[in-house]
């Protein structure tokens, strides 16, 4: 199995497959190590592959990292904990566009968690006293999306970037 493997799965598939694939293609026999980048400062964003119908980014976290409270650009997107733990929240916009919480869970290595704009918003933290790290599928791509600005207590616009980006269908490393 390969992370090439995996890519050529979800690009043959629509995004009603995606789901299914994703939780039970076995990332763990897959070495990830090539495509890990580390911050002391935040978490980082490595896209794996990108294509019109999706991209794969693999997420490195130190102890305690998080994202703000974000949406998906209108977009799916999937979660699979590879390493360490993860803390998701979920929150909803009330009736004044306050910010509501609805509730938390922990995702531990090898659990998978799903979200779309319709669920609702979410914020993902590194609850492990060590390094997490996670692999996000996006059905499609998300460039820019909506972040709650907790120092200003509203939601901004944010166009979003990688750290890195080392395609996979072009590594000879993996197979």
């Amino acid at each position: 199995m390969s992370l090439q493997k995996l890519i050529a799965l979800l690009s043959e598939n629509n995004k009603e497959n995606y789901n299914s694939i994703f939780k039970n293609f076995n990332i763990d026999a897959v070495s990830l190590l090539d495509f890990e980048s580390w911050s002391s400062k935040k978490y980082t964003r490595n896209c794996l592959h990108r294509e019109s119908d999706f991209e794969l980014i693999l997420l490195c976290w130190e102890a305690g990292q998080e994202t703000p409270i974000h949406c998906h650009g209108g977009e799916e997107c999937w979660v699979n904990v590879l390493q360490g733990e993860v803390e998701e929240v979920f929150y909803s916009k009330g009736e004044n566009d306050e910010l509501v919480k609805n509730g938390t869970r922990k995702l531990c290595a090898n659990e998978s968690s799903y979200i779309n704009d319709l669920i609702g918003l979410h914020k993902l933290k590194n609850s492990y006293k060590g390094r997490t790290i996670s692999l996000h599928l996006y059905a499609k791509p998300i460039d820019a999306c909506t972040f709650f600005d907790e120092q200003t207590q509203s939601f901004v616009a944010k166009q979003l970037s990688y750290d890195t980006y080392k395609e996979l269908l072009l590594s000879n490393s993996l197979t």
